[in-house]
């Protein structure tokens, strides 16, 4: 009798904390499509569309704590051959706006993406802090201030995405 109490109370433990972590985590999952990309530079407090006027790319948040991302400049051309040039390469390297795979947690309105793995190496094995809100359809994601990766200046990303599912 002792054992089989014990297998649901641990059954009970499992399930609760689980739906608590579902919970917490439920506004955020799902996929969402980049509509705007702006960088504001901490040192002079000019805001600009880094990417561009028209970013491409989806972030998706899976119930489980996983997630990946995909954004780029919008507008990026095929190579001309088969294969992309050096310069080429180059330019759609310098065109990835964040592209990983991580674990997230979420506290409050504070997501932590633990990459996995990451389009530069810079960023693997890090804790990439992350502050959001939903409005409707709409998530909008700040950084935290970080050194741009571009040109070592400090700023602050805003990210805005419209829900897809």
């Amino acid at each position: 009798m002792k054992r089989v109490a014990t297998a649901v109370l641990a059954f009970v433990l499992c399930v609760t904390g689980s739906e608590i972590l579902s919970a917490e985590n439920e506004s955020l999952v799902g996929t969402w499509r980049i509509t705007s990309f702006t960088v504001l530079y901490l040192d002079t407090n000019e805001s600009v569309q880094a990417q561009g006027p028209n970013p491409t790319g989806y972030l998706q948040y899976s119930p489980g704590g996983h997630m990946t991302v995909f954004l780029a400049a919008g507008g990026r051309k095929p190579p001309v051959g088969n294969a992309p040039s050096d310069a080429e390469a180059a330019a759609y390297l310098r065109s990835i706006i964040g592209a990983y795979a991580a674990r997230y947690t979420v506290e409050g309105n504070k997501v932590v993406h633990h990459v996995l793995t990451a389009w530069t190496p810079a960023i693997d094995g890090t804790d990439q802090v992350r502050y959001f809100e939903i409005a409707g359809k709409t998530l909008t994601i700040k950084t935290a201030p970080i050194k741009s990766p571009r040109n070592g200046r400090d700023v602050v990303s805003t990210l805005t995405f419209e829900r897809v599912e």
